[in-house]
Order: structure tokens, then C-alpha cells, then sequence
């Protein structure tokens, strides 16, 4: 009994060893290239540089509108609230007697403004505003220059009723809505939204790159006829399993890379450009100009971009989404990739995946399609159901976790039938790898792949 236990033991450790081989080929013939080094140290830099060049641009190209507010009834008394806002996108300037539009477009005088809006005497009935300018405002502007019009007619609207202007504005302030969830107590985001859509979207790319990786490779390796020869050494199971785990390290390995840049950037950003926003002196500063605003009856502007960044350091469970990236890395990978290896020793070359790839990338792509449809309702029953879908799960269940719409049973179950599906994909890619592999000169059909699986 001793002899067969030593015995089956060091059959299995050769089975191991050869399919460690394997993957240890896989691996550092695509990590040693010089293209894998380039793509995963310079695309999070180009990303970066892009980010901030069109940052820049947009700055650059942002200049402060001058609006001529014609007005010949004098109903804005010539005066708008601005806000508290240090550089405004538009500068309002008013005249108070009958222009037209044809006069405001070639008469020298009206040349240095950029817009010219109208507001008729009958304005308070008909509610209508009439704007025309020489230059197309950003959406930005626009919404600025409406919402500073539209307060000061609502004004001129409060006292024609009777209110004064500090009880109407008391009226206006905006409320502090918070819609929180039960178990949680956190917020739902859309910022937070965003970023587990960002999540899904970098399986989808890595699912695509690197089970198409794997496809190429055995594509490959059947048309020079190497496999031949490896298969006289191990069997076509282990070396399909081989190819794909040693891949899939390959992806893992630039994904956690990737992310000790981001988490490296993160620290510095904290530590040195955002460290008066984690202040809490600040914080009770802009805490009491609100009150002082709301108190002198005025609008007082909360900075957005601040709520923000508290928001990206604070308000995204970062550790859950790495962690079950990584889990529906795995899954997904697995699934996908021996889908893929399947296919890739079903035909002789490259340009015949196509028709045969279709059932396979069809779930893949509606997948992605599902995962940007759901962002505005992460909780809806599509998400919960694809998210339990195993070819669906690795990209839409990140967007529920993002946004605390999932429960810790809802993501073992899911995690539950995506293992249960890989073993599946595992066992009949298994046995259509073994029987296509060596064959040759014919493209196989979708009739014919599921005979193989019988064999």
C-alpha cells in the first residue's frame, strides 16, 4: 500500500512539474518581452499625461464670457447675484433701452460682448428668455448664465407677490438630501458608480486581451506543428491548462502593477497636493460661511470638487473592489480563456475564429453593454440578475459592490456558480482541446465541437 501511495505520489508530482514547466514558459516568454514592459509601465504615465493635457486645454479654452443683459423694463435693476465664486465663467453687463439682434451683431459698440440675452417686459407671464451669441458658451456657461437670470427674475417674481427678498431667499436655500441605504448607511454615489463601471470595464479588456493571448498561442503552436511534440510528453489537458493559467499570471501581474502606481499616486496626491481638503480646520471654516450665508439669506457655494476627493479617498470600498476584482479576474479569465483555447484548436489560422467566435464573444460584449446600461440603476433587476449570470458576473457584480447595492450572500453565489462554471468550461474544452489539436486542414463547425466532446 506504501509502494502505491509513493508510487501515485510521484506520478502526480511529474504531472505537476510538467504542468509547472509549462506555465513558467507561458509566463516569463511574455513578461521578458519588451513590449509587455513598455504597455505596463508607460500606458498608466500616457493615461495620466493625456488626463492632464486635456485638463489643460480645457482651461486654456475656458474664457469668461461677457453677457449683455438687455433689459429694457429694468426688471434685474441692473444687478445679478454672482456667488461667491472667485473666477466666474460669464460677466454680466446690462442696458436698459431697446436693442435688436441685428444691431447687437454689427455695431461697434456691442463687439466686446460675447452674448447678448433679451428679457421681455411680459417675462413674468410668458416665462420666455432669448439669448443669442458669437461664440458657442461650454454647457458650464450656459447653465451658469441661466441660473444667475433665472434667481434674480425669481426675485423680482417673490417681491411682485409680496415677499421680501430675505424671506424668498430664505425659501430658496436647497435642502441637505441624503438618500442612505438601510444596511449600510452609505450613500449611493454615481461617482462611486463610475468607478465600478472603471472596474468592469478592465476585466472586459483584460478578458479580451489575454483569452485572446491564449488563443493565438495555440493557434500558433498547432500550425508549426510544436504541439506535436510537446503532446508526446504531456498531455494535451495539462498543457491547455498550462497556457492559460501561465496567461493569466502574465495579467494579474500588469494589474497589480497598475495598481501600486495608482496607490502610489494616490498617497502622494493625499500628502501633498490634497492635504488642506483632509484638514478638519478647513472644513469647520466652510461649515460656518454656510451658516453665515444662510443666515444673510445668501447662496453660499459648496465646493464639489472637494466632496469629491473625500469621496474617492473615503467613500469607495477600494479593498472589496481589488479583492474580488481579482476573483472575477480569475473566474471570468478561466472561463473565457478556455473558451477561447477551445477555439483556437478547432481551427488552422486566425482569420477562421471568426464565425466560430461569435456564440463566444456574443455574451461577452453584451455583458459590457449591460454594464454601462446599469449604472443609473445598479440595484435594478437586470444587475442583480446578470450579476449572477456566470458569463455575465465578472463585469456587472464590481458595479453593485461600487455602489453597496449587493449582499455578502448575493457575491458568494455568485462567486459559487462562476467556479462551478469554469469547471465545466475546464472539462469540455479539455476534451475538445485533446481531440482538435491534432487535427488539420479543416475548419471545424459548431456541429462538429460538440461531437468531440463525446469522444
Amino acid at each position: 500500500m506504501i509502494f502505491l501511495f509513493k508510487q501515485y505520489k510521484e506520478k502526480k508530482e511529474a504531472k505537476m512539474s510538467k504542468v509547472g514547466l509549462i506555465i513558467k514558459r507561458e509566463y516569463f516568454s511574455r513578461v521578458r518581452k519588451k513590449s509587455f514592459i513598455v504597455v505596463t509601465v508607460l500606458v498608466p504615465l500616457l493615461i495620466a499625461f493625456l488626463a492632464f493635457l486635456a485638463m489643460w486645454f480645457s482651461l486654456q479654452n475656458n474664457k469668461q464670457f461677457k453677457v449683455l443683459v438687455v433689459d429694457p423694463s429694468n426688471l434685474c435693476e441692473e444687478k445679478l447675484f454672482v456667488g461667491n465664486i472667485s473666477d466666474p465663467p460669464a460677466e454680466f453687463y446690462f442696458y436698459t433701452g431697446d436693442l435688436l439682434t441685428e444691431d447687437f451683431k454689427t455695431q461697434p459698440q456691442f463687439e466686446e460682448y460675447d452674448i447678448m440675452v433679451g428679457i421681455g417686459p411680459n417675462v413674468i407671464s410668458n416665462k420666455k428668455i432669448g439669448a443669442f451669441y458669437r461664440e458657442k458658451p461650454s454647457l458650464t456657461t450656459e447653465k451658469y448664465i441661466r441660473n444667475r437670470l433665472e434667481l434674480r427674475l425669481e426675485e423680482y417674481f417673490a417681491l411682485d407677490k409680496g415677499l421680501s427678498l430675505s424671506e424668498y431667499r430664505e425659501i430658496r436655500q436647497e435642502f441637505d438630501f441624503s438618500m442612505l441605504s438601510l444596511d449600510s448607511g452609505q450613500a449611493d454615489t454615481s461617482a462611486a458608480q463610475v468607478v465600478g463601471l472603471g472596474f468592469s470595464i478592465f476585466i472586459f479588456m483584460f478578458i479580451m486581451i489575454y483569452s485572446g493571448q491564449v488563443m493565438r498561442g495555440v493557434i500558433e503552436e498547432k500550425t508549426s506543428r510544436v504541439v506535436e511534440i510537446l503532446v508526446s510528453s504531456i498531455k494535451p489537458s495539462q498543457l491547455m491548462m498550462g497556457k492559460i493559467i501561465g496567461v493569466g499570471l502574465v495579467g494579474l501581474t500588469q494589474f497589480l502593477i497598475w495598481i501600486g502606481l495608482i496607490a502610489i499616486t494616490l498617497v502622494m496626491l493625499r500628502l501633498f497636493v490634497f492635504a488642506d481638503v483632509f484638514d478638519p480646520s478647513n472644513w469647520a471654516q466652510l461649515n460656518q460661511m454656510q451658516n453665515a450665508g444662510a443666515l444673510s439669506g445668501e447662496m453660499a457655494q459648496v465646493p464639489k470638487s472637494s466632496e469629491l476627493i473625500m469621496l474617492i479617498y473615503n467613500g469607495i470600498p477600494w479593498l472589496s473592489l481589488l479583492f474580488l476584482f481579482i476573483c472575477y479576474f480569475i473566474g471570468g479569465y478561466v472561463l473565457y480563456g478556455s473558451l477561447f483555447a477551445m477555439i483556437g484548436s478547432a481551427v488552422d489560422s486566425e482569420t477562421d475564429t471568426q464565425q466560430v467566435m461569435m456564440p463566444v464573444m456574443l455574451p461577452l460584449f453584451f455583458s459590457y453593454i449591460i454594464s454601462i446600461s446599469i449604472i443609473s440603476n445598479p440595484g435594478g433587476p437586470a444587475a442583480i440578475w446578470f450579476s449572477q449570470i456566470p458569463l455575465s458576473s465578472p463585469i456587472i457584480m464590481l458595479q453593485r459592490v461600487a455602489s453597496n447595492t449587493v449582499t455578502l450572500g448575493e457575491v458568494i453565489l455568485s462567486l459559487s456558480l462562476l467556479v462551478l462554471a469554469c469547471a465545466f468550461a475546464i472539462w469540455a474544452a479539455a476534451k475538445i482541446y485533446r481531440v482538435g489539436i491534432l487535427m488539420y486542414g479543416k475548419k471545424a463547425s459548431w456541429k462538429e465541437i460538440i461531437k468531440w466532446m463525446k469522444f
